[in-house]
């Protein structure tokens, strides 16, 4: 049985068209009913072609030389993602189109899940909180006094990202970002996998090699005391990341 929660994701991509571009670098962040981080995962991608534009994600050719193709930490992703409610910044119109794109690359239509349970951030900022048109991941962040370093890293956006929505769920409540509803919706949602289509938990699923771009910070987030985020979410050593 999965364990219920958020996974808070972020794609750094050689483009914008998911049909056509790949995802060079993924991070997801899982973070507790109560908000409190108990997994991170992120690593380079070889996308098979040049990284794109590296003057806005960092990423170089030599960085994902060598690094995992999407299809060999599949099956662990899935399991991270499978039952837990999707977050992310611009995630239903960005990054889950990503996905479902390398998704379907690895196997067809049937490795593509059909319905995932979403909180965008991006939505919420500019539907409840006034932000349309400022709705910038680094606008809502200053929103609410958050700030971090490795801007354009995924595992730096899916931190504050996660600190973001921490502090959405304070000021709105969660009955105004629907998040009970979320939780019972993403329940049953499974991220098929190739063979019978279940995911292995995380922990059973052989830990995929992966590569971290060079002296990524330890503080991706930062949270002022005037913010009341639940702890650990930023915490140097509450983030076990898989080795390469």
């Amino acid at each position: 049985m999965m364990r219920p929660g958020f996974a808070v994701v972020d794609v750094e991509t050689t483009g914008f068209a998911a049909s056509r571009e790949r995802i060079v670098e993924i991070a997801v962040v899982v973070v507790e009913e109560d908000g409190t981080e108990s997994e991170a995962f992120c690593t380079l991608l070889d996308p098979g072609r040049d990284p794109g534009p590296t003057h806005v994600h960092g990423i170089t050719t030599a960085m994902v030389d060598g690094a995992p193709a999407f299809d060999s930490i599949h099956p662990y992703l899935t399991g991270l993602l499978s039952g837990r409610v999707l977050v992310g910044h611009n995630v239903g119109r960005f990054d889950l189109g990503f996905l479902q794109a390398e998704c379907l690359r690895c196997g067809g239509d049937d490795l593509v899940p059909t319905e995932v349970a979403l909180i965008d951030t991006l939505l919420v900022a500019r539907d409840l909180l006034g932000l349309y048109g400022r709705a910038s991941l680094a606008d809502c962040c200053a929103r609410f006094g958050l700030t971090w370093e490795d801007h354009h890293s995924a595992l730096g956006d899916a931190r504050v990202t996660a600190a973001l929505f921490a502090a959405m769920r304070a000021e709105l409540g969660d009955d105004a970002l629907g998040v009970t509803e979320s939780l019972t919706r993403a329940a049953s949602v499974r991220w098929p996998v190739p063979g019978n289509g279940v995911p292995p938990p995380p922990a059973a699923a052989e830990r995929p090699a992966v590569r971290l771009r060079p002296a990524t910070s330890s503080f991706p987030a930062v949270v002022p005391p005037a913010v009341e985020v639940p702890l650990p979410l930023v915490l140097p050593g509450a983030v076990a990341l898989p080795l390469p």
